[in-house]
């Protein structure tokens, strides 16, 4: 998993449009989220709350305001330590 920095940029390319599935999910805290895989790259924007994730073997502290990247096929799972508002992006590698 890694933290995103999102910057603003002009561009002047063209719209593609990716196989990929949203959500949002609302989880209460003290949730356990035991340890899963997927075969896609998943994106998470946490909009509200915080969890302690474990990916790629490291620990992590997420916060409202963090957006996370997780590799397809990383190992990750999660506790929620307070109410939990999440919005995620799953894109399928071609």
């Amino acid at each position: 998993m890694e933290r995103l920095t999102l910057t603003a940029q002009a561009s002047t390319g063209t719209f593609q449009r990716l196989p990929a599935q949203t959500g949002q999910l609302f989880l209460p805290a003290g949730t356990v989220l035991p340890p899963t895989s997927h075969p896609q790259d998943e994106i998470s924007f946490i909009l509200s709350g915080s969890l302690r994730a474990v990916s790629g073997n490291q620990d992590y502290l997420l916060r409202g305001g963090d957006v996370t990247l997780i590799p397809a096929g990383e190992v990750h799972s999660a506790e929620v330590l307070e109410d939990l508002t999440l919005c995620y992006v799953l894109l399928e590698r071609p």
